[in-house]
C-alpha cells in the first residue's frame, strides 16, 4: 500500500492496518490484548476520533477511524503503538521494534464503503480461521452489537450509525470469500471511492504537499540567514577572541619581563651587598694579619739579637 499524505478529509474513513515485525505475533495473550484495548481506549477519548470498527489479531491489527479536524492517523498511531511497544518490550524483556514498518492506511470513502470495510474487519477471524462465528472472537469490535462490554473504548455512537445503515443484515449477507477477496483490493489501494472522492483526495492531497514544500521552503531559507548571521556573530567573536588574546599575551609578556627585570636588580643588589661584606671581613682580617706578621718579624729579631749575645759570651 503506498504512502499518501496524512489528509482529512470530509466525508472520509481511515482504514488503518498495523502488522508485528516479520510477521512475529504482537498478543501473546490475554492481557496484551487488554492491553492495546486500553490504550485504544485512551486515545480515542484523547483525540476524538471514531472508531467505526476494529479487530486485534494474533500477529496483526485492524481499524476503521474516521477523524476530527486537527487531528492525524499519524497522530493516533503513533500513541498507540509506540505506548504499546513499551508495554510490550517491558513485560517480556525485549528491545527493538515490535510492529512492520510504517502501519498501512487507505482513505475510504464513507457512504460508499463503511459498511463493506467494517465488514472485512470483524470477518478477518473467519477468514484466517481463528473463529467459526464472529460472537465466538473476543477481540473485535462486533460484540458490541451484541450488547458486550468488553474491554476497550465506547463506541454506543459509532455502533447506533452502523445499525442505522442495516449493517448487521449487509453483514450476514455476504460471504466469506467475497470479503477475502475485496481484503486484498483493499489493501493495495490507498484511496477506495468514487472517482469524484478520489479527485478530492488527491487534489488535497496536492495541496497539502504544496503548503508543506512552501513552508520547507520558507523554513530552508530562514535556515540559510539564521545559519548565515550566525556565522556572522562567530567570526566577530572570534576576532574579538582573538585581540582579547593578543592583548592578553602582550600584557602577560610585560609583565613577566618587568618581574624579570626586578629580579635581577635585585640579584645584583645582594651581589654588591655580598661582595661589600667580603671586603670589609677581607680588609679586617688584612689587618689584623699584616699587625701580627710585624709582629712576629720583631719576635724573629729579638730572638736573633739574643743568639748573637750569647754567641759572644761564649767566644770570650
Amino acid at each position: 500500500m503506498a504512502r499518501i499524505p496524512r489528509v482529512h478529509i470530509e466525508g472520509g474513513l481511515f482504514y488503518v492496518t498495523s502488522r508485528g515485525d516479520n510477521n512475529a505475533d504482537i498478543f501473546k495473550d490475554n492481557d496484551d490484548y487488554k492491553a492495546y484495548l486500553e490504550l485504544l481506549r485512551k486515545y480515542k477519548a484523547q483525540h476524538g476520533f471514531k472508531l467505526f470498527a476494529y479487530v486485534l489479531m494474533p500477529n496483526h491489527l485492524h481499524l476503521l477511524i474516521e477523524l476530527k479536524e486537527g487531528i492525524t492517523i499519524s497522530d493516533i498511531m503513533h500513541d498507540l503503538n509506540s505506548n504499546y511497544t513499551k508495554y510490550f518490550n517491558g513485560r517480556y524483556q525485549r528491545k527493538g521494534h515490535l510492529f512492520q514498518e510504517r502501519y498501512k492506511m487507505a482513505i475510504v470513502e464513507k457512504e460508499q464503503y463503511i459498511l463493506k470495510v467494517a465488514a472485512y474487519i470483524h470477518m478477518n477471524p473467519l477468514i484466517l480461521h481463528l473463529a467459526e462465528n464472529l460472537t465466538d472472537y473476543a477481540y473485535s469490535s462486533y460484540a458490541l452489537f451484541g450488547g458486550a462490554r468488553p474491554t476497550g473504548p465506547a463506541m454506543d455512537e459509532e455502533i447506533k450509525e452502523l445499525r442505522a445503515r442495516n449493517y448487521q443484515n449487509f453483514l450476514a449477507g455476504i460471504p466469506k470469500d467475497e470479503m477475502e477477496k475485496f481484503g486484498k483490493e483493499l489493501n493495495k489501494n490507498t484511496i477506495l471511492g468514487s472517482s469524484e472522492f478520489a479527485e478530492r483526495v488527491k487534489k488535497q492531497a496536492a495541496e497539502l504537499e504544496a503548503a508543506e514544500a512552501k513552508k520547507t521552503g520558507v523554513e530552508h531559507r530562514k535556515l540559510i540567514y539564521v545559519s548565515l548571521a550566525a556565522a556572522v556573530i562567530l567570526a566577530l567573536f572570534t576576532f574579538y577572541l582573538y585581540g582579547k588574546t593578543a592583548l592578553m599575551r602582550k600584557k602577560y609578556r610585560d609583565e613577566i619581563a618587568r618581574k624579570n627585570q626586578e629580579l635581577q636588580d635585585r640579584m645584583a643588589q645582594e651581589r654588591k651587598k655580598v661582595v661589600k661584606d667580603l671586603e670589609e671581613k677581607y680588609s679586617a682580617d688584612r689587618v689584623s694579619y699584616d699587625a701580627m706578621a710585624r709582629r712576629l718579624e720583631l719576635e724573629k729579631q729579638k730572638a736573633k739579637q739574643l743568639e748573637e749575645k750569647a754567641r759572644s759570651a761564649g767566644t770570650k
